[in-house]
């Protein structure tokens, strides 16, 4: 970069000697002019004096022309120059009020007098120098003055400075306090727009303020000794530096660099920065202020919501800033919300590296050489969030000779890439250890005078990297990177790591002692965790940045893990409520736990090893066939299989047997030979069903369990009855085994059980009718227990309760379809119909909103004793607004005896709700406030904080309605803010909130 490769601090140490020389030269000019001025028509003290060229056209202020020989200073007798002035200044002055016109002089401005135009086009200094590659001294408005007050700062205000070599200018011999520079353009000056010196010791409280810094230095003009910067600061520990709304376009480097010393409390936002030759903006040694304990005090810097485009070098060249990786409070380093682009058709012959965003370490040893002091920390820590960076590309000859486009490159530890979209780049972010002092053309960014560095406890989530060559690169890593759930340009992961971890949209390279060989992405070699992974590159929400879409997401069992939890536990935790993920084929070790109704997929052959369902009233969903090495543990919710993606626990797999409340709902397959107890059920109700060990190790059987009728009751002598309630499938494959089989039941009322004895049996469809497999012993009671076959079944299918009189039997209702249907928004309608009845009383409909608590509606009559199928129908009117209503039948014999139907679920389209209102408390408020909402509510909710003129200055995401209180920032300024939150159920109306 020519900004980079040309800078020479010797001859800007050189440089800095050269001023304090001139220095003198302008006290003694000054002094020399000033004795005259002050022998010149005495005035009264007064607050404003007014400043007129000899032409009164466009003036505001004055009322007639400018004379330093007759004028008094007063707005009917205005001085012709700033000079004539400041000489008739005293302690009484304020501001000095210059009317419109052209003025040609080199003012001193040595007193603590604000400067005050009219606007840029009509007050204008013009220097009058013609371009030329000889540097002279000559200053537009050069500040000897030490400065305002806090409450009061110096002002200069609306007026252009044009045609100096410099166009304003501090000196370095005094201190400079509370300026405040507003509404100033500087313009075709030969050096520098603005040069505003930290020596001999710090400045602080400075403000620019809608400053325009143009054209500075162009050709012909030389840009020696540092020469081209729109605004340069430089030297000592600058403090509490604002710069907002500003333009700083087609300086021949950068338009703005903040350099030589240090920076706290530096604040860069609204500003746009074109076509500059250099960096687009560049600063060094930024930290926040300490306490002798070395506590940060203060923040380091908030760079934010600036448009950088077509700049030369760097968009935001961020060099040896230490943070503390948070994204605000004292120590923070923050960069974000700005938009940094090179655009379709921008120059790709680049002359070395360049990047959208660089955060790197370069010129430590420089910042206590030029008065700062924070030259003793370390370079990292940023915090880089909601940036958007386009076009940093490099062509073929360059990309192959090593110098590249980067969108954002990270060097030191504790850094993180939040929500940013890098697009179209060359190298989307690239995170590296370089050795120290690294030149040359290589894969590292290269840009020299630098330390080492280890990058560790970095993370970069959440981004969207779009249409880069590379995605993300590491160099030279020792650590490994947190850069999960990234969009990384695919959805395959082939493609993001490579078919064999090389040469995907994701590399890892080693460092020069390998000769940068790219070694494998993968675990071991690999120095990104880069899974989960996201699905889709959709942008969920209008704010600022990247918000990721998390419902569907891809997990790598083969990615470096940074730990503690297994890459399939984060993607558990971080997949969105009723969200997908999608396993790469091979083993997950370790534990995961399922905690939100999730559906589980693959690409191929996937085995897991410990996997708990811990989820009260949710369920996780096979999409994939899955198989289960370890151990399953079922406490709360469902597994949902099928056929096709079926579950299967491999020999040495163990399962517990579930609850009322967990089981796994379709098919479940067991291997090897081993007794079991299958962990099923269906529609609300729990239903194990448990078999012998097999003989041999090659046996697979699967179970399932169907909470309905199997569709035939014909039964063999002895069998007299066989439930009409509930069945289950036994299967078997891999050898002829038999086993034993042993039912369950959980609810006698609900199976039709009404004696515990040996008249129950196990009962088995052998493809024509239902033949008996024997009673071979009961276990538990009558309420809840179960009974096995006689003895090992050697033939597989269905099987149910079974008994031998017609007087103890399941069900007497033969149920053949219970549904319930909310045909009209309110109003459900239920629909069953018998095959069959026998001493049918009739129907208690019942109904639930937990699928536990039951509360009955009616009760519709029976038919009694009917061999003829007969259709019920009946309809609630549901109150409230609740999403699932779950509905079943308690049928009654004339004898007293009780049976219950399935369970029918009713899962409701909800109606109009009205918004949650949003109210504040306390409020005022002084630390912190908390969001109370008239509704419940459901994250994630995004809390975006403005002032009054419309400026986001705090945004804030709750992920729990449980976790309401927001902390206000100790550097939020009193006053009233907008408080708005946006998300489902939530009615976005801002309310205020007063800062005490």
């Amino acid at each position: 970069m020519p900004f980079r490769g040309q800078l020479n601090f010797p001859i800007l140490a050189m440089k800095h000697s050269v001023q304090r020389a001139l220095l003198g030269l302008f006290v003694f000019l000054s002094g020399s002019y000033l004795p005259g001025a002050q022998a010149q028509t005495a005035r009264p003290a007064a607050a404003a004096l007014y400043v007129n060229d000899a032409v009164q056209a466009g003036d505001v202020f004055t009322t007639s022309a400018g004379n330093d020989a007759t004028g008094n200073g007063t707005s009917s007798a205005p001085y012709a120059t700033v000079a004539r002035a400041l000489a008739s200044a005293d302690a009484s002055t304020a501001t000095i009020f210059i009317d419109a016109g052209t003025y040609s002089e080199r003012v001193v401005l040595n007193k603590n007098v604000s400067l005050q135009g009219v606007d840029t086009a009509r007050t204008v200094f013009d220097g009058g120098l013609a371009p030329s590659d000889v540097q002279t001294q000559e200053t537009g408005i050069f500040i000897t003055a030490t400065g305002g007050t806090p409450t009061n700062p110096l002002t200069i205000a609306d007026l252009k400075v044009r045609a100096y070599d410099y166009g304003i200018q501090t000196d370095n011999q005094v201190n400079h306090s509370n300026f405040l520079i507003e509404d100033v353009a500087t313009t075709q000056n030969r050096q520098f727009g603005i040069y505003w010196n930290g020596f001999p010791n710090y400045t602080e409280n400075i403000t620019f303020r809608r400053v325009r810094a143009t054209k500075t230095a162009l050709d012909p003009n030389t840009r020696n000794n540092g020469a081209g910067r729109g605004l340069f600061m430089v030297n000592g520990s600058k403090i509490n530096i604002l710069i907002e709304d500003g333009v700083f376009e087609q300086n021949r480097r950068a338009g703005i660099d903040i350099n030589d010393g240090s920076v706290s409390g530096l604040v860069i936002r609204n500003c746009r920065f074109g076509f500059n030759l250099g960096p687009a903006l560049a600063v060094l040694g930024a930290a926040g202020l300490r306490n002798a304990e070395g506590v940060f005090l203060t923040p380091a810097a908030l760079i934010e919501n600036n448009f950088v485009r077509n700049n030369a070098s760097n968009g935001i060249e961020l060099k040896s800033c230490t943070g503390n990786g948070r994204g605000s409070g004292p120590g923070s380093f923050v960069v974000r919300n700005n938009y940094v682009v090179r655009t379709v058709g921008a120059p790709t012959n680049l002359s070395e590296d360049n990047a959208g965003i660089a955060f790197i370490d370069r010129d430590r040893n420089i910042i206590p050489t030029g008065g700062g002091v924070t030259g003793d920390l370390t370079t990292g820590g940023a915090y880089i969030q909601n940036n958007i960076v386009r076009g940093y590309l490099a062509d073929a000859f360059r990309t192959a000779i090593n110098i590249n486009g980067f969108g954002m490159v990270l060097e030191g530890a504790n850094n993180k890439a939040f929500g940013n979209i890098i697009a179209q780049c060359q190298r989307g972010i690239q995170v590296q250890d370089r050795p120290a002092n690294s030149s040359g053309s290589t894969p590292f960014f290269d840009i020299d005078r630098n330390s080492s560095l280890t990058s560790v406890g970095d993370s970069i989530r959440n981004n969207r990297l779009d249409s880069c060559t590379t995605s993300l690169r590491a160099v030279n890593l020792t650590a490994v990177v947190n850069a999960s759930m990234n969009w990384l340009g695919s959805n395959q992961a082939t493609s993001v790591r490579g078919a064999s971890g090389q040469n995907g949209l994701l590399i890892t390279l080693g460092g020069p002692a390998t000769n940068f060989a790219q070694v494998s992405s993968l675990e071991n070699t690999g120095r990104l965790d880069y899974t989960p992974f996201l699905h889709a590159r959709t942008d969920m929400a209008p704010t600022p940045g990247f918000q990721s879409d998390l419902s569907y997401l891809h997990i790598d069992r083969f990615s470096p893990n940074l730990g503690p939890a297994s890459c399939l536990q984060e993607g558990l935790t971080m997949v969105a409520e009723n969200g997908t993920l999608e396993l790469v084929a091979g083993l997950y070790d370790g534990t995961a736990t399922v905690s939100k109704t999730v559906t589980l997929t693959n690409d191929g052959a996937t085995t897991l090893q410990n996997l708990i369902v811990n989820a009260p009233g949710k369920q996780a969903s096979l999409a994939a066939p899955f198989s289960l090495a370890g151990n399953l543990t079922l406490t709360s919710g469902l597994i949902r299989s099928s056929v096709a993606n079926l579950l299967t626990l491999t020999a040495d797999a163990t399962a517990s047997e579930g609850n009322a409340a967990s089981y796994v709902d379709g098919p479940l397959r067991k291997l090897g030979n081993s007794a079991f107890v299958f962990p099923l059920g269906k529609a609300g109700v729990w239903a194990r069903m448990a078999i012998s060990a097999p003989a041999s190790t090659a046996s697979a059987f699967t179970g399932e369990y169907f909470a309905a009728g199997f569709g035939t009751r014909a039964a063999a002598a002895p069998l007299s009855e066989v439930s009409a309630l509930e069945y289950w499938n036994l299967d078997r494959a891999g050898s002829t085994d038999a086993v034993s089989v042993r039912l369950y039941w959980e609810n006698s009322s609900r199976s039709g059980i009404d004696e515990f004895s040996n008249d129950l049996q196990v009962a088995r469809y052998d493809g024509s009718i239902w033949v008996s497999e024997g009673n071979g012993g009961l276990s538990g009671a009558l309420p809840a227990g179960s009974v096995a076959s006689a003895g090992p079944v050697a033939s597989f299918g269905a099987f149910t309760f079974g008994s031998l009189s017609s007087d103890v039997n399941p069900l007497p209702v033969e149920l053949v379809s219970f549904t319930a249907t909310e045909r009209q928004p309110g109003l459900v309608t239920l629909d069953w119909k018998t095959a069959s009845e026998h001493n049918n009383k009739g129907f208690a409909v019942e109904r639930s909103f937990d699928a536990k608590t039951w509360a009955q509606l009616g009760f519709v009559a029976g038919q009694g004793t009917v061999s003829t199928p007969h259709a019920y129908t009946y309809q609630d009117q549901v109150p409230g607004v609740q999403s699932q209503v779950y509905y079943r039948l308690r049928q009654e014999d004339t004898d007293g005896k009780l049976a219950y139907s399935p369970v029918a679920t009713v899962t409701r389209t909800p109606g109009p709700v009205a918004a949650a209102k949003l109210m504040l408390a306390p409020n005022p408020a002084t630390a912190y406030t908390t969001l109370q909402f008239s509704a419940p509510v459901s994250g994630p909710l995004q809390v975006s904080f403005t002032d009054l003129t419309g400026r986001l200055v705090l945004r804030h995401t709750l992920t729990s309605p449980t976790d309401t209180q927001i902390t206000l920032p100790a550097t939020l300024p009193a006053g009233t803010y907008l408080v708005q939150v946006n998300g489902a159920g939530v009615s976005g109306k801002a309310i205020r909130l007063v800062k005490q």
